[in-house]
């Protein structure tokens, strides 16, 4: 300060410079003391980040569909039910999201002095780069998984473990939908495994296999939909026989149309991205 008095600066500019000089007072302390001027810094920001979506994609999907099954189970009203599972969700992902932090804004500051460089990185670390190659496995579950549709359509029909009186099953789905959609819904069922083996052999998807899989995808979603909307589905036996859980259950119905477009407009996302990748092979890798 004396050299710039001397060199003909006011006093208290002189003053002002010198100090300006310095830097802020927190950051100087911080660099001097070896304090962190950060909540997580780079050492441990990206297992921070992993580790804080695992755990909150895990957690918040699990909390709002067990609240959201004990409230249909209660018999509360579908939005009344949806609003407070997904409220409760949103708390606990809060209340996760701020105690992962704490945990490592702790850690961040009881480490100093022995703070650990990050690790060395190879490329081995790297995921699998994602491909659109169709794999056995995937075509053998998806074959499975619509043998075991069709089974549980003739299933509840005609070997339902609940019998009437004079020992006659009772079937779950009205039966009246035998007289078009169900039969609808087992070919749709037959046609995806077809489609399944079809994809198997092309080996990747295409543009074509897209187009084929949004018109299965619509083929299924709009009459289920549908038939849920205008309460169609259970059979008036199994209404009869289960008085006291069918409100709780038609609750649960209410809630399945969501699923099923959710379901479904993924499924057809998906196989424009895999035929994209199949076409594009740089951009997918």
């Amino acid at each position: 300060m004396a050299a710039k008095v001397a060199a003909g600066t006011e006093t208290g500019a002189a003053e002002a410079q010198t100090v300006g000089e310095f830097g802020d007072p927190d950051r100087r302390a911080a660099d001097v003391s070896d304090r962190p001027a950060y909540l997580i810094g780079p050492t441990y920001f990206f297992d921070y980040r992993r580790l804080m979506i695992i755990v909150l994609s895990a957690v918040t999907p699990s909390v709002f569909g067990a609240l959201l099954l004990v409230q249909a189970i209660a018999g509360a009203d579908v939005w009344r039910a949806v609003l407070s599972a997904l409220t409760v969700a949103i708390t606990v992902a809060v209340q996760v999201g701020f105690w992962i932090t704490v945990a490592f804004a702790v850690v961040e500051r009881t480490s100093r002095g022995r703070r650990r460089r990050p690790s060395a990185w190879d490329p081995s670390d790297l995921p699998e780069v994602p491909t659109a190659n169709v794999g056995l496995g995937e075509t053998i579950f998806a074959l499975l998984a619509y043998l075991l549709f069709i089974g549980l359509i003739v299933w509840q029909q005609n070997i339902w473990v609940v019998e009437t009186a004079g020992g006659e099953g009772i079937p779950v789905l009205d039966p009246a939908l035998w007289s078009f959609w169900l039969p609808w819904f087992i070919v749709l069922a037959v046609l995806e495994m077809a489609f399944a083996l079809v994809l198997y052999a092309t080996g990747h998807w295409t543009w074509a296999l897209a187009w084929i899989n949004v018109l299965l995808n619509l083929a299924f979603t709009v009459p289920a939909v549908a038939l849920i909307a205008t309460d169609q589905v259970l059979s008036a036996q199994f209404r009869e026989a289960f008085a006291e859980v069918v409100p709780a259950l038609e609750i649960f119905l209410r809630v399945i149309p969501f699923i099923i477009v959710g379901v479904a407009i993924l499924d057809v996302v998906q196989g424009f991205r895999k035929a994209y990748r199949a076409v594009s092979p740089a951009v997918g890798s």
